[in-house]
């Protein structure tokens, strides 16, 4: 019989108050026999030493039979004296005195000295009687005895009154105690019932509902613990509905993709009973591959021969596994045919199975052994072809060294030609200076020869050799300073001539540099009457390679007058310099001509790339300053154009230039 939690915790109360009741009602027995024992013997000790103290004058004088009638009379009313019997022995134990009612005999335990023993007095409890023994001097120094009974029943008699209220009291304490138990469980049960009613119905699957929780003990601690569980199993419940959605929609897409799979699939057991065959085999193989499912490979004409299924498993069996095996299989036309073969295990079912992967290589290896084929007739072929391209090669390499010495030739060319143009613009500058001076020098030497005649003569004036030392003067003074403007552009052509046939690194101004470029070009740059603007910090050094940058503004300069102002007689080139960030030297040389295309812009730094083909242009100008200033300075350049705008050239050099 199935008992409920609540019967079981009453039962086991009920149990375990029973024992302490009896536990109780023991230990009061015990206690109250040993206060019993305890009493008893305290009052017959006490007895012993007054019968001992009335007892001894008779005694020692022999007298004792004369209170024999007194002592009889003072036992005869059982109420007077809690003593029973009296009887006094001789040191043979013969009686002197017996009186008092007496139901056995004296305790022979007490006259062999046994019982427990109370200051002389020895003592012995049977039944409701209290026997002692106590030694008393009897005449002519004989040692006797004084033997008596006490009752013991009033102390009896309030032992058991204790033992019966304490019974009481201990029944009701249980009673109490199970009516308690009986009341704290009863509420106990009604919660663990409205529990277990809740827990049914998760049990059910009904997770919605939380359990209510009251107070904070075990049970509150117990039904908020279920409560979270409930939580976690909706949770874990909705997590494993939504892990068998997505494995539905694994095995949906993975059955889709092994059909799909242009490559011939098969799954088969561990004895190579087909389980499932995509369509691939039924395109790859035929028809006759349509009813693979259920049979084993060798029970389908599949294998070019049973040797080479033989050979499959044994290489799977041996390495578990086989990976791209070459294998012979019938084609659908009857022809043998060559397969790659890979396989992997997996489990299917919870069953060991076996996916094999298959791949006609065919028409590959047929196209191999034809290509092979036609590799050997190349063979001769190519060795023809070989030895005629080594003949074309050398031929090339001729062409080629030949097409390198005409383009050191051709940048060696417009370097002279640049420095020719320099040379013609100087020797026209200079012109004009010399010029000068030798129609003054020439006219002060006739001025001096008539001075000379005049003063020879004699009739020189104060006012007339005022007024030729006037034109002396005069005349000195034009041709110091016509001499003087010849040094200056003859120094200038003299430092950009060394400076660009000797390109040594030194510092050098800026300003300076870009001045005695300008100086070089004047006589071209007033013919087509165009201003240059330069707008240079003084005092701005560059450690780097002059002539380099000589050859950059001259080649600007060079093709700003070619093809800028072609067709103009006015304008203006703006030659702009700014420190930047890093050490980097802003320079940038603008002119307002006619511009270039985004097909020009595109080739104008290429090689042998000119607009004047034909007309003197080599192509070689642009070239040689891009060259310049990504090689030599160390810097980056940048072109901004637009046809009827101008052109913008941006030279991004370090003041440093890099070692070379």
């Amino acid at each position: 019989m199935s008992l409920s939690l609540r019967a079981k915790f009453l039962m086991l109360s009920a149990v375990i108050q029973a024992l302490v009741v009896g536990l109780l009602i023991w230990n009061s027995l015990r206690l109250m026999n040993h206060a019993v024992n305890t009493n008893a013997e305290r009052v017959a000790q006490e007895y012993a030493v007054t019968l001992n103290l009335s007892l001894s004058p008779y005694a020692t004088r022999g007298r004792l039979p004369e209170l024999n009638s007194y002592l009889a009379e003072m036992l005869a009313d059982p109420d007077d004296s809690f003593l029973r019997y009296l009887t006094i022995l001789d040191d043979k134990d013969m009686p002197i005195i017996a009186v008092g009612k007496r139901d056995e005999p004296l305790p022979p335990v007490l006259r062999d000295g046994g019982g427990a023993s109370v200051k002389g007095v020895r003592t012995l409890i049977s039944g409701a009687t209290l026997h002692a023994r106590s030694p008393l001097l009897l005449a002519d120094n004989r040692i006797g005895s004084i033997n008596f009974g006490l009752t013991t029943r009033e102390l009896k008699q309030a032992r058991d009154e204790v033992l019966v209220q304490g019974s009481v009291i201990a029944l009701i304490g249980f009673a109490l105690g199970v009516l308690m138990f009986y009341v704290f469980t009863r509420g106990i049960g009604h919660r663990l019932a409205a529990l277990t009613g809740e827990s049914k119905q998760m049990a059910s699957g009904d997770y919605s509902k939380a359990l209510p929780v009251h107070g904070d003990d075990e049970i509150a601690v117990f039904t908020h613990t279920l409560n979270a569980m409930s939580a976690a199993l909706r949770e874990r419940i909705a997590q494993l509905e939504q892990s068998q959605r997505r494995l539905s929609e694994s095995e949906a897409r993975f059955k889709t993709l092994f059909d799909m799979a242009p490559l011939p699939l098969t799954v088969s057991d561990r004895d190579g009973r087909i389980v499932a065959a995509n369509r691939a085999v039924l395109h790859t193989f035929g028809p006759a591959a349509g009813n693979l499912v259920g049979k084993r490979s060798d029970e389908v004409s599949f294998w070019a021969s049973t040797r080479e299924r033989e050979r499959i498993w044994e290489m799977y069996r041996d390495d578990g596994a086989v990976h791209g095996a070459i294998a012979g299989v019938l084609l659908p036309d009857g022809s043998v045919g060559s397969v790659a073969i890979w396989s992997s295990t997996l489990m299917l079912d919870g069953k060991p199975s076996i996916i094999w992967a298959l791949l006609d290589l065919t028409e590959e290896l047929n196209a191999k052994r034809e290509l092979k084929d036609l590799n050997v007739s190349l063979e001769s072929r190519v060795r023809d072809r070989s030895a005629a391209l080594e003949r074309v090669n050398t031929d090339l390499s001729a062409a080629l060294e030949t097409l390198q010495h005409t383009q050191h030739e051709l940048l060696a060319s417009e370097k002279m030609a640049s420095l020719g143009s320099l040379v013609a613009g100087i020797a026209h500058e200079l012109n004009t200076p010399i010029g000068n001076s030798l129609l003054a020098s020439t006219a002060l030497r006739d001025r001096v020869h008539d001075f000379e005649r005049h003063v020879a003569a004699g009739a020189l004036r104060r006012s007339e050799l005022s007024a030729h030392l006037d034109e002396v003067r005069t005349a000195s003074e034009l041709i110091a300073g016509s001499l003087h403007k010849a040094a200056e552009l003859i120094s200038s052509f003299k430092q950009i001539a060394v400076d660009q046939t000797n390109d040594q690194r030194r510092q050098f101004d800026l300003l300076a540099a870009v001045q005695d470029s300008i100086a070089t070009y004047m006589p071209r740059l007033r013919r087509v009457q165009c201003d240059v603007a330069l707008r240079i910090p003084a005092g701005l050094l560059l450690d780097s390679y002059p002539g380099g940058l000589y050859q950059v503004l001259t080649n600007l300069l060079t093709n700003a007058l070619t093809h800028a102002y072609e067709h103009r007689r006015d304008g203006r080139i703006d030659i702009r310099a700014e420190l930047g960030a890093d050490d980097i030297i802003d320079l940038q040389f603008s002119d307002d001509g006619c511009g270039m295309t985004e097909d020009v812009q595109r080739h104008v730094f290429d090689p042998f790339f000119t607009t004047k083909m034909g007309q003197g242009g080599t192509g070689l100008g642009m070239n040689i300053v891009y060259n310049i200033v990504t090689g030599v300075l160390g810097g980056r350049i940048h072109l901004d154009s637009a046809p009827g705008v101008g052109t913008t050239i941006r030279l991004l050099i370090p003041r440093t230039a890099p070692q070379h």
